[in-house]
């Protein structure tokens, strides 16, 4: 990255934060907040104000007696530390982090709600008074905005740690009640059920570090501003139990493809996070496509306009990993019609008489048919160039997607994009088919489709091979969607569709039934396997079907996956956490659980029996509460959702809509949160540097630190992170059930 002046705006919110971080406590020292972790544990927390505040001792090693709570020692104090917000790198070349410390007092005898104590240590004093209905205990961890009122499993999880002590037994399993929104009213009450010890800090182990217990929420009745009280300790993050709050969310992730649109501008009455329009133009350079090049515009090409398609996080390239996003929508709106409306999201579009969710889907659709050559004196006609980018990423705080002054070019036709764009090109007109008004773009949008798989003839791979000859799940998705949008638009055509219905079939046979090669295969959670079930989940949702026994073959390894929980082996009978990721835990294995609860959502929907259908459903809502605090750190990963979400994505709008303050930044955005590997990159290094304990001492699921910076953790990709978990809450939520 490129050093850059300090702004004004970086000052000022330098300077505010420090001021906050650095506020006297009653005594003098700094401000202190006080929570609890367990009835006899007491967590001190502070802040450094972004390295400005000079301590009066190492705040990771403070021991007994330099503290007393009530005049008394504890009997022993442990230390946690992580960061919770960057600021912009400065023009000294400095990352202003602002790093949070934890010091956990361990009391003699259980804390006694109704008291004040006295604490008093190196950092400061301050009386607390406790009180177990209202203070928060940090180890309750719960969906941070609401659970689904129909899902038959609901539950908040209980786990103590204490940074370098490690986690806690309880002798016996301890009390909980759920308190109404008045804090006083008990409308439920259990013993915590002991899941077992998860406190194993491996490599291959992606565990929270705790001993971990379950709370049973599945008995509390739909209402709002619920809390779970652990008896002596104190209270959760408030929580919903309603359809209403299970909207929210999935209106929060749907729309933040809303704001990751290109060659649009953002503007009110859709958003408050506004700009103008980013990108209108791409140079046509045609550059052959390279995963870790760029393109140099050398300014001679011609300039066109172009819209479309959707940014990423630190960068606004479209490359050809975006063809899943309208893929999956069109998937699970064909998939769960009821569950979309119109005028759903609040987008420009609403109210068009489509349900958003397809006007969304054909904004992901519009980049690739900017992207199709249409002149026939072209000898690449009808093929689909592969996306855009250009030669550098743009720098945190420098511009938005409107100031971006960066040209980009585009990629190369490509086989692999032009077969997948005349599949979802073909789909898109089978479905707008039904829509009053919507027969023109219906039918260009076949044309589209059919020109472009025409295209697929002059394709070849490197080694010379016919690419219509070809195993991949591109072929096999556009064969799919050409053959039944044939029998709808040219019925009379029946030896194209046979061919067409004949080449699924033999691609389905080889690459998911007899299982394929890698990377053509069907490996639902794993991206880098190339087929997913929206791949062909229209040929098991299509009546009557033109191969009956490929149907009952693909559904059954639908419901075999699913039983297996996928490609990461998700066991939903005795979880610790619905983290869904037990191996490869990658860039935003963390987050997003889409990615694992896809192949349930297609079981759900293909299920006839409703017992195992409520089965899936309560799978599919552990993996929604997940990223929404229902985790071993307590952290909603999405900005929008959550009590305690993060602060500093790795987000270039956002910088310039939080103006200096936290809690505004664009909502929806799902960061990478915990991964394995620890970047070695210096500038990642001044986030993960100020973790403690160390990053490789931490358990799996606690690898993770606020800070745009630590690109692992907080960066994102529409197509990695957010759009899985769109398309899960989009079963979650019923609209045309619940209403909108």
């Amino acid at each position: 990255m490129r050093t850059c002046k300090t702004s004004a705006l970086v000052l000022t919110a330098l300077l505010l934060f420090a001021g906050s971080s650095c506020k006297a406590g009653q005594n003098g020292g700094l401000a202190l907040s006080i929570t609890t972790a367990a009835p006899h544990i007491l967590v001190v927390s502070f802040s450094d104000g972004y390295g400005l505040v000079k301590f009066p001792a190492d705040p990771l090693t403070t021991a007994s007696s330099d503290w007393k709570v009530g005049g008394i020692s504890p009997v022993a104090v442990h230390h946690r530390a992580s960061p919770i917000d960057e600021l912009p790198k400065t023009a000294k070349g400095e990352y202003p982090v602002m790093n949070e410390y934890s010091t956990y007092l361990v009391l003699p005898s259980p804390l006694v709600s109704g008291s004040t104590y006295r604490i008093e240590g190196p950092f400061g004093s301050k009386d607390f008074a406790f009180d177990e209905s209202t203070v928060l205990c940090e180890s309750l961890k719960v969906n941070q905005e609401g659970y689904l009122p129909s899902s038959p499993v609901r539950y908040a999880n209980l786990g103590v740690y204490l940074g370098d002590g490690g986690s806690l037994l309880f002798p016996t399993p301890p009390s909980y009640q759920v308190l109404d929104r008045d804090k006083a009213t008990v409308v439920h009450s259990g013993i915590a059920e002991y899941k077992g010890d998860d406190t194993a800090v491996s490599s291959k182990n992606v565990s929270s570090g705790e001993h971990v217990y379950r709370l049973d929420l599945s008995e509390v009745p739909p209402g709002e501003g619920y809390v779970v009280r652990l008896e002596g300790a104190g209270i959760s993050h408030p929580f919903d139990i309603s359809y209403q709050t299970v909207e929210k969310i999935a209106a929060t992730y749907a729309r933040f493809l809303y704001h990751q649109r290109c060659g649009i501008a953002l503007e009110e009455p859709y958003t408050h996070h506004t700009r103008p329009v980013c990108h209108p133009e791409v140079a046509l350079t045609k550059t052959p496509w390279s995963k870790g090049g760029g393109i140099t515009v050398a300014g001679t090409e011609p300039l066109v306009p172009i819209q479309g398609g959707y940014h990423d996080a630190g960068d606004f390239d479209r490359r050809p990993y975006h063809t899943i996003i309208p893929i999956l929508l069109l998937g699970y709106y064909e998939a769960f019609p009821s569950h979309f409306i119109d005028g759903q999201y609040n987008i420009p579009e609403s109210g068009n008489g489509l349900p958003d969710i397809l006007d969304e889907a054909l904004w992901g659709v519009l980049l690739w048919e900017n992207l199709q050559i249409l002149d026939p004196q072209d000898s690449e006609v009808g093929s689909i160039m592969a996306g855009t980018e250009t030669s550098r990423h743009p720098e945190y705080s420098r511009v938005n997607a409107a100031t971006d002054p960066l040209v980009y070019g585009t990629w190369a036709p490509s086989a692999e994009v032009t077969a997948f764009g005349s599949g979802m090109m073909a789909q898109s007109a089978r479905l707008l088919a039904s829509f009053e008004g919507e027969e023109n773009r219906s039918e260009e949008l076949y044309r589209r489709s059919q020109l472009a798989f025409a295209a697929l003839a002059n394709h070849r791979s490197d080694t010379g091979e016919p690419y219509l000859e070809q195993k991949s799940a591109a072929l096999l998705y556009a064969s799919l969607q050409n053959a039944l949008a044939v029998e709808m638009f040219e019925p009379e055509n029946l030896p194209r569709r046979k061919e067409l219905q004949d080449l699924f079939s033999q691609l389905a046979e080889t690459l998911v039934v007899m299982d394929g090669f890698w990377p053509e295969q069907y490996r639902p959670g794993n991206l880098t396997a190339k087929i997913q079930t929206v791949h062909f989940s229209s040929f098991l949702l299509s009546e009557p079907s033109f191969d009956e026994r490929l149907r009952e073959k693909l559904q059954q390894r639908v419901f075999k996956e699913a039983s297996h929980g996928g490609y990461m082996g998700f066991d939903s009978t005795f979880p610790y956490y619905a983290q869904g990721a037990t191996k490869a835990y990658g860039w935003g294995a963390g987050s997003a659980q889409g990615r694992y609860a896809d192949v349930v959502a297609f079981a759900y929907r293909l299920e006839e029996q409703e017992e195992q259908r409520q089965r899936y459903l309560g799978i599919l809502s552990q993996f929604g509460d997940y990223a929404l605090g229902l985790n071993p750190l307590g952290q909603s990963f999405v900005t929008g959702l959550g009590t305690k979400q993060p602060a500093s994505p790795l987000h270039l709008d956002s910088w310039f809509t939080r103006k200096g303050e936290p809690g505004t930044v664009v909502p929806g955005i799902l960061v990478y949160g915990p991964s394995l590997d620890r970047s070695s990159a210096e500038y990642q290094k001044v986030v993960s540097d100020l973790l403690y304990p160390r990053w490789s001492e931490l358990p799996l699921q606690r690898r993770w630190a606020d800070g745009w910076s630590l690109v692992n953790n907080n960066e994102f990709t529409v197509w990695e992170t957010s759009v899985w978990n769109l398309v899960l809450y989009g079963v979650l939520y019923d609209a045309g059930l619940h209403g909108c």
